[in-house]
């Protein structure tokens, strides 16, 4: 299915048409128009192109506008009907309402609610579409192209499952949202999906981390000034660079609370002005959004809009650290050494066939990252032949007693409590953790039941 943006205009006045292309070119910048003066070849049109959308007046020779209403709705269930006709009766509208039109509209109408209209079925088309789609992907449990994400290594069910649903609404017209860690592979399905809707247009990266609205907005939308001479001279900024391509927005969570009004702006009415100018451009580009943090931990603490979370909420991927990758350790790991000895011009290690069993508990913090370093480390410390499992080892040791360290040993203030103060707080710490239980809590603290007793009744 292709995205939710054609359109086909029908009537028999070709300036009429011509008049409403332009109009809608200006007004819904994102959606692609095409007309049909002749009402008889509205059926074959819709057979040979993919429209979302057919924006049809109701007296035409021929065929009726009513007849064809009945018609589309027929043979095509998901083409919306929206009817822009000179007939001013409710009567009429009525009936093409009840037989199936989005909505009706009258040529005097303003061309601001015509506008607004088409966008919303757009939108309604679109989230239909996707729906079908992410349906029909989970129930066949098979990728249609799945050669775009062969820069992610995986056997891992629920990171597949990611595959199939980013597969599913690469082509919705919303935003898409990808969570996870710090090295958790957010570049490399930002990349999968350029590849899924447009591989032959730009893809851009940009990180917002530690970034300032006014950069936010130079760079986004570029700049013109014009000089005392009457001079104008122009920064291109990357949503004209990125024309139909892909825009990729990495760490949205860092993004002051100043620029992320500016990014719903352009989200909702898919155009922006470049700094200087009057003039509104087109947003024609796909937009992909990643982040570390828990945005609705931020919007709660008011650092991040409510209207950019929801937005960006409409299809999220989610993607798991590392350490619930188990089934990918060993082929991750024979992975990374193939890149090591390739770039440091050694012969490959065999990785040991128990390593990734040991590894298994690690909770890797740097995820892939770590991952990769580790590798990098172990090929530079092999003879060749077995890979040096030493670093990874030493991470293995280091997370040990680090544990070790804040779990098993105490950590006493500043001031050191008295022997009494420190016998009430074990006490109470026995009996909490035992439910009040005075047998249980004297197991605990290696005292009969008698003893522990006396001692609570001597504290009353």
């Amino acid at each position: 299915m292709k995205l939710a943006r054609n359109i086909l205009l029908v009537d028999d006045e070709a300036s009429w048409l011509r008049t409403l292309s332009i109009t809608l070119n200006r007004l819904v910048p994102e959606a692609k128009i095409d007309t049909c003066v002749d009402s008889r070849q509205v059926m074959n049109r819709l057979q040979t192109g993919d429209y979302a959308l057919v924006l049809l007046d109701l007296t035409m020779p021929f065929h009726s506008g009513e007849d064809l209403l009945q018609m589309i709705r027929s043979e095509f269930p998901k083409t919306r009907v929206l009817i822009v006709t000179g007939v001013n009766e409710v009567d009429t509208a009525v009936r093409c309402i009840k037989n199936g039109a989005y909505d009706y509209f009258i040529k005097t109408d303003k061309v601001d609610d015509l506008a607004r209209t088409v966008r919303r079925a757009l939108e309604v088309v679109g989230l239909e579409r996707n729906y079908l789609r992410i349906k029909e992907s989970f129930l066949s449990r098979t990728l249609d192209r799945p050669e775009v994400f062969n820069n992610i290594l995986t056997c891992e069910p629920a990171l597949l499952d990611q595959f199939r649903y980013l597969e599913a609404v690469a082509l919705s017209p919303e935003p898409i949202l990808i969570q996870g860690e710090s090295g958790t592979g957010k570049d490399e399905f930002a990349k999968s999906c350029h590849q899924l809707i447009c591989p032959d247009a730009p893809f851009i990266n940009v990180n917002l981390a530690g970034i300032s609205t006014s950069a936010f907005e130079l760079q986004l939308f570029g700049q013109l000034h014009t000089d005392d001479n009457g001079n104008v001279s122009a920064q291109a900024g990357v949503l004209h660079q990125v024309q139909s391509g892909l825009l990729y927005l990495n760490e949205i969570g860092d993004l002051p609370i100043e620029a992320q009004a500016r990014l719903v702006d352009v989200i909702e009415h898919k155009q922006y002005y470049p700094i200087g100018s009057d003039r509104a451009y087109p947003v024609l580009c796909k937009i992909i959004t990643s982040t570390q943090h828990d945005l609705l931990a931020l919007n709660q603490t008011g650092k991040f809009r409510s209207d950019l979370l929801y937005r960006l909420r409409s299809h999220t991927i989610k993607l798991p650290p590392l350490k619930n990758r188990k089934l990918d350790l060993s082929m991750l790991i024979n992975h990374f050494i193939s890149l090591a000895a390739k770039e440091m011009g050694l012969s490959e290690p065999q990785q040991p066939s128990t390593l990734a069993q040991q590894l298994s508990e690690y909770e890797f913090p740097g995820n892939l990252h770590e991952l990769k370093g580790m590798v990098f480390d172990a090929v530079s410390r092999s003879d060749g032949v077995a890979l040096n499992i030493t670093p990874f080892m030493e991470a293995i040791n280091l997370s040990k007693s680090t544990n070790h360290t804040e779990s098993d040993q105490l950590i006493f203030p500043k001031i050191l409590p008295t022997l009494a103060q420190m016998s009430d707080a074990l006490i109470q710490e026995a009996m909490n953790r035992t439910a009040n239980s005075q047998t249980a809590a004297a197991q605990m603290l290696g005292i009969s039941q008698s003893a522990l007793s006396r001692r609570i009744t001597k504290e009353k």
